[in-house]
């Protein structure tokens, strides 16, 4: 108990000096809050093989499944005054492409950082989709001002063989500053197994220029028609995860998920979810 308040007292003040110095995006949050389903999953969704973790990547709304919203908010470790909340949205276009819209907050008191991303994906072949994204980045430091910065990422989605998908995502490729710091380029590769209609394994590797890979794994299972399990571990630090989706109508589902964190403790997370379905028939 002691060493895991004592952390938390040291993430606290690293968040506060961060935020007096003024640095940029990559600096203060280690990432964006996450949609519940993709949390439980253990982040590992740049090849999830649907949108049903949410808009892992862009390439992914050209699977035409159909529309959906997402609206949730995480609590980072428990912290009460650490506000992190997220919204995605996707819209079929046709059964070969979709739009989507991802709008992110994350910030302590004196600090915030916000993002707003508009996205595109479209199958390009059978096995095949691509997809790209444009970012405006906001940061916020009270007395400090405003800096604000664009951006993009490029993605694909590959299904070379039955049952087994192939996802990669670029961020950032041009290397933006902001307020005189990098933001940070990062690349995701992943690959899913789609065992069954009830059963997908993941597996995911995010590498930023200069932070150590971080490996991703998690499990989606569907025991019910209505209930989604999921369970996941990231490293490093190693952590691990937790999470379940209840559908509560035809289109309306519950989305829970916590993430647990050896020094730090638990971060939960909660979405709600919209969705209507109508399966790709592309060929």
């Amino acid at each position: 108990m002691k060493n895991a308040a004592l952390a938390r007292l040291a993430l606290w003040t690293t968040l506060f000096v961060v935020a007096l110095a003024g640095t940029g995006y990559a600096q203060v949050f280690m990432r964006s809050p996450q949609i519940a389903s993709a949390l439980g999953s253990g982040g590992s969704v740049v090849a999830y093989p649907s949108l049903g973790a949410g808009v892992g990547q862009e390439a992914a709304l050209g699977l035409g499944e159909g529309s959906g919203v997402w609206a949730g908010a995480t609590l980072p470790y428990g912290l009460a005054g650490w506000q992190a909340v997220r919204v995605q949205a996707a819209i079929r276009t046709s059964q070969r492409d979709g739009l989507g819209l991802d709008a992110a907050y994350s910030g302590i008191e004196a600090y915030g950082e916000q993002r707003l991303r508009l996205m595109y994906g479209r199958r390009l072949s059978r096995a095949l989709l691509m997809g790209g994204g444009a970012d405006v980045l906001r940061v916020s430091a009270r007395e400090y001002g405003q800096a604000t910065a664009l951006t993009f990422s490029l993605s694909a989605l590959a299904n070379p063989i039955p049952k087994v998908w192939l996802g990669a995502q670029i961020y950032n490729p041009v290397q933006v500053e902001m307020a005189g710091t990098p933001v940070p380029t990062v690349l995701r590769l992943g690959a899913a197994w789609q065992a069954s209609n009830t059963f997908v394994a993941l597996a995911e590797i995010e590498k930023e220029l200069d932070r150590p890979a971080q490996t991703r794994v998690g499990i989606a299972y569907h025991p019910l028609s209505a209930l989604t399990l999921r369970m996941g571990m990231r490293a490093e630090p190693l952590r691990f995860t937790i999470g379940a989706d209840v559908q509560l109508t035809r289109e309306l589902a519950l989305a829970s998920a916590a993430e647990w964190h050896a020094a730090l403790g638990i971060t939960p997370a909660l979405t709600l979810v919209w969705r209507r379905v109508k399966p790709a028939t592309a060929d």
